[in-house]
């Protein structure tokens, strides 16, 4: 199967110089089999789109009609893709000349929804209940294809059929931060599987894009905390989850009172932000999932 690679594109001009001649090697490798790149771009104030049509004429260019966020600007260019396999990118990932020859096989089983990249540090990330939230733990790195509750959405590559089956990236999570971690977990529970592949190598400046310089640090605190908790209640199924949930977000604002603000955020998110209509009684329960990723 032929991948589109799909960029995420917010004011990055120069991370686009410094990155985009790395990607363009790895297109020219036929073994990558990239029919196309294809970069969105969510409404630049820099002049990103300008230099990529001066430079780079053989990418797509898709620019949107004002800043929607990550989930959005994923969602466009899956969308848009015209290959079944997407490759997304942020613009802070480097991939190796080779970084998807050896995920494509990996599809050659229909379950299989996304394959995460390996980006050096850590090996595939394991989803538990912990502390009354899900919580993602960082394994260490395998030398094995290995299952993984975390297709990382800006270094990994998805197929679009089931992207859409599933509904996409939910749009509550605007602007960023846990997206990615619902999406496959509702894969889970559609019956596919994701994985993360040690020989797909690709380099990631981490917040380079995301950071203190271009967002106030309280409002990033306010979005991941709020995010997390609403990956929370977005996949609790159970009593038991539920309770120590409850419980939880108790002493958590009796301790630190400033954590009401962070509930009062994620509530309002749910009441404005309409949901994902799954329209499928079978699916999996978030405890099957979570046992099995968590077996040895």
């Amino acid at each position: 199967m032929d991948v589109s690679v799909v960029i995420t594109c917010w004011n990055g001009r120069k991370l686009l110089e410094k990155n985009l001649p790395q990607l363009i090697k790895a297109f020219k490798n036929k073994n990558n089999k990239i029919s196309e790149i294809i970069v969105v771009d969510d409404f630049s104030s820099d002049n990103s789109v300008a230099f990529l049509k001066e430079n780079y004429p053989q990418i797509n260019i898709i620019e949107q009609p004002k800043n929607y966020g990550y989930s959005v600007t994923c969602n466009t260019g899956v969308s848009n893709a015209s290959s079944e396999l997407v490759a997304i990118l942020n613009l802070d990932v480097v991939p190796s000349i080779n970084f998807l020859e050896k995920s494509l096989p990996i599809f050659n089983n229909n379950r299989v929804f996304a394959v995460s990249f390996n980006e050096g540090n850590y090996g595939p990330g394991k989803l538990q209940w912990k502390d009354g939230y899900l919580q993602i733990v960082p394994c260490l790195k395998s030398k094995l294809t290995s299952l993984t509750a975390w297709c990382n959405g800006g270094s990994s590559v998805f197929r679009k059929s089931i992207w859409q089956e599933i509904g996409g990236m939910d749009k509550i999570y605007l602007p960023f931060y846990f997206e990615d971690i619902d999406l496959c977990l509702r894969a889970y529970k559609f019956g596919y599987e994701c994985y993360w592949e040690p020989k797909s190598i690709v380099s990631h400046e981490h917040e380079a894009t995301i950071n203190k310089k271009t967002f106030k640090i309280d409002f990033l605190n306010l979005v991941k905390q709020r995010n997390h908790l609403l990956l929370t209640w977005r996949n609790i199924d159970n009593w038991t989850m539920l309770s120590s949930n409850i419980t939880l977000l108790i002493k958590r604002s009796i301790k630190t009172p400033g954590y009401v603000k962070i509930i009062i955020s994620a509530i309002f998110r749910l009441a404005v932000t309409k949901k994902i209509n799954i329209s499928r009684n079978n699916l999996k329960s978030t405890g099957s999932i979570l046992k099995l990723l968590n077996r040895d």
